[in-house]
């Protein structure tokens, strides 16, 4: 699912990861832990295809990063982060992260949805208990909003 072979990324003349090799199994679950700063965000980037090593060898999901189109293999990988939502645009319309979500995709711009993508990212907030939330803008919402709770909702 994950192969790195000494991955490195560096920013300037400060490495923020440094020769990490790391394999991922299909069924094998890993939690990252480690203080600020010490590249715990840069590692999930580059696992989920948002960043590119900039030494080493990074695969991902069979494919190596380099060599193959990130926008066709983003959409198979979830991702969730407070890094990853701190890029979605605040005027963002809730229903509009949920279909852009399933393409790998933060923030809609110009491209168009067929039917079947909205109806499902309607299921997805429906199944959430929070398709109330759908025409809410994201910027505008709490970390509780999520919940499902309608009693502080305007």
């Amino acid at each position: 699912m994950l192969a790195f072979a000494g991955v490195t990324v560096t920013r300037g003349d400060k490495d923020l990861l440094a020769d990490v090799d790391w394999e991922i199994e299909e069924g094998q679950r890993w939690v990252v832990l480690g203080p600020n700063g010490a590249g715990k965000t840069t590692l999930l980037q580059m696992a989920s295809a948002r960043m590119h090593p900039t030494r080493g060898v990074a695969g991902v999901l069979g494919e190596v990063l380099g060599a193959v189109d990130v926008f066709e293999l983003r959409p198979r990988i979830g991702l969730a982060s407070a890094s990853l939502a701190d890029q979605v645009p605040g005027d963002e319309k809730v229903s509009d992260v949920v279909v852009t979500a399933s393409y790998g995709v933060v923030g809609r711009w110009r491209e168009t949805y067929d039917r079947l993508d909205l109806a499902r990212a309607g299921d997805l907030l429906d199944a959430l208990g929070v398709a109330h939330l759908a025409d809410r803008r994201y910027g505008t919402l709490s970390e509780g909003s999520a919940s499902g709770s309608r009693s502080h909702e305007p």
